[in-house]
């Protein structure tokens, strides 16, 4: 059995992964933000007890999920802005590309 593995690091990753997850987070908000005016438009043309029920279980079953993946979205997004902005990670790729050009002569 071998453990032998290539470490691959790629500093353009975490880039791509960052700006990747900036736009999804606003692609996540404009969806939330159509989903709430949909159902503002059912409950004022539905205006009985029962339109303002759909709009507070829309709340509760599909716009809080939304609002709890934005959450996360957000925190990914910022600890890959953080891990790029982190002088130590950049020493990381920095010795990784000094070590493979040496291997490589």
């Amino acid at each position: 059995m071998s453990l032998d593995q290539d470490i691959k690091l790629d500093s353009e990753a975490f880039n791509t992964a960052a700006a990747d997850m900036a736009a999804l987070k606003t692609r996540a908000e404009n969806l939330k933000d159509k989903l709430e005016k949909m159902y503002e438009d059912i409950t004022t043309a539905l205006d009985t007890p029962a339109g303002h029920a759909i709009e507070i279980t829309a709340k509760d079953v599909l716009l809080q999920p939304i609002e709890d993946l934005i959450l996360v979205i957000d925190q990914m997004s910022k600890t890959l802005d953080d891990i790029i902005s982190t002088p130590y990670y950049q020493s990381v790729f920095d010795k990784y590309d000094e070590l493979v050009e040496s291997i490589n002569f």
